[in-house]
């Protein structure tokens, strides 16, 4: 079974090697020049700083730092930054990633796209954890201070801790620290699965832009919790005509992966997906990205209208929700979300106050159980002329197909209408996606939209 942490733990190993001599040798070196006497320490040269105020508390922040922010790097090789940290009397490199931008803002992933080869633009995006930031250098040792380098100072609002990471240039005559060996996600090709230390997402064979399997860690290695879900929905009606009355599913859909990017930090999975619409008259192609972070995802979707859907539909609803597993020996689920501060708990049977939660005008809401806390929000371009409001059926009794599985379970999500009132362009939604454990609803509710932590 394909286990990252067990990758890990083999990789530990393998620092007790005889090879592990010369790394360490490595790092007594970086100690020696980082506690360098003063006269030595003063030939070194100021760097340029910048600050990030982000949260240093657990569940820990994936920080993204556009490549305008670190002036000092842009045209420098993508493959000779590194992120440093000081630990003790030690530098080390730690997890992190650059990943290129386009000028419309969609990550490059092209097969003949490589960061070995690329330089780092204004709009790529250097990516690291904040559980991995370390004490301050006051100064850089000689062996950098030649290299353009950057100080990120992280800075947390509330309590004022401060930590700090390093983006250097290096070459390969320089003493590095051991490159490093912890992976924060990472996929499984062959079952097309997304695995961190808190959650384990699969992707449907079929239709491979909607997710079909949701599991929890349970805390034992190894170990996870059985499948949560029955399956994601996707529902589209509308009229065609102003008169003809359309449907369409996800079972509408053709959908293929195109690209998956792994890094040490988060994995970006790309599928491309058009809908049918009359006949063998497929829609334009719709973009969906999955990037997956080691306490959440964000599923980044970039639609093209090449005319305004208003020439020919009209009255257009879609419906994205997710249906959850109604196996009695699984945990009990409470959705939260509108004006219910206390959660509804699902139990296959509606109610007023679950009828009320269908008219609430909302882009967020959370779903909970003994497991975990998942918490999602739907983000849109504020021109826009798109109206969310949250969507639920709870009713065992009520069939929805085309799926084969009966009745609806907590079937959670969002009811988005007046997409004939959008013109031609390229548009933007993404569903921000939160997998917490040992998390509350307030914690979890501060940290929905701000994980990944961006700078404004």
């Amino acid at each position: 079974m394909f286990d990252p942490i067990r990758r890990v733990k083999i990789q530990e190993k393998m620092k007790t090697s005889p090879h592990a001599f010369p790394r360490c040798a490595n790092i007594v070196l970086l100690a020696i020049a980082l506690c360098a006497s003063p006269a030595r320490a003063a030939e070194t040269v100021a760097i340029p700083k910048m600050t990030v105020k982000v949260s240093l508390s657990s569940p820990y922040y994936p920080v993204i730092v556009r490549g305008a922010e670190v002036k000092t790097l842009l045209g420098v090789p993508a493959a000779k930054i590194r992120a440093i940290a000081r630990h003790g009397n030690a530098l080390e490199a730690i997890p992190f990633q650059i990943d290129r931008k386009d000028a419309n803002g969609s990550y490059e992933l092209a097969r003949n796209v490589t960061v070995n080869t690329s330089m780092l633009g204004a709009a790529d995006e250097c990516v690291f954890m904040t559980a991995d930031a370390g004490e301050r250098i006051t100064l850089i040792p000689e062996q950098y201070a030649q290299q353009p380098a950057v100080e990120i100072a992280l800075v947390d609002p509330k309590s004022g801790a401060q930590k700090w990471v390093y983006l250097l240039v290096t070459n390969s005559a320089q003493n590095l620290p051991t490159p490093p060996s912890k992976y924060y996600v990472a996929y499984d090709p062959l079952r097309d699965v997304i695995e961190t230390n808190a959650y384990r997402i699969g992707f449907s064979s079929d239709h491979p832009f909607m997710v079909s399997s949701l599991q929890w860690h349970t805390g034992e290695a190894s170990k996870w919790s059985p499948n949560l879900l029955d399956t994601m929905k996707i529902r589209h009606h509308g009229k065609l005509f102003g008169n003809i009355g359309f449907t369409r599913t996800q079972d509408d859909y053709v959908s293929r992966i195109v690209a998956v990017k792994e890094g040490h930090v988060r994995i970006i999975r790309r599928t491309v997906n058009s809908v049918r619409v009359i006949g063998y008259l497929q829609s334009p192609s719709v973009t969906v990205d999955y990037v997956a972070y080691a306490n959440g995802f964000q599923m980044d979707t970039t639609i093209d209208f090449p005319f305004p859907l208003g020439w020919f539909f009209s009255d257009i609803k879609t419906f994205t929700s997710i249906d959850w597993n109604d196996d009695p020996a699984l945990p009990g689920l409470r959705i939260h979300g509108g004006d219910t501060p206390k959660g509804l708990a699902v139990d296959g049977h509606m109610t007023p106050e679950k009828e009320r939660f269908n008219k609430v005008a909302g882009q967020r809401f959370a779903v909970e159980n003994a497991y975990g806390l998942l918490l999602v929000q739907l983000e849109m371009e504020k021109p826009l002329p798109v109206e969310v409001h949250l969507y639920l059926q709870d009713d065992r009794t009520r069939a929805d197909p085309p799926e084969n599985i009966p009745g609806q379970y907590g079937n959670v999500g969002f009811l988005t209408t007046g997409w004939e009132k959008v013109g031609t362009s390229v548009h933007h939604l993404l569903f921000n996606v939160l997998l917490l454990q040992k998390t509350t609803m307030e914690q979890g509710s501060g940290m929905l939209g701000r994980y990944p932590w961006k700078t404004p």
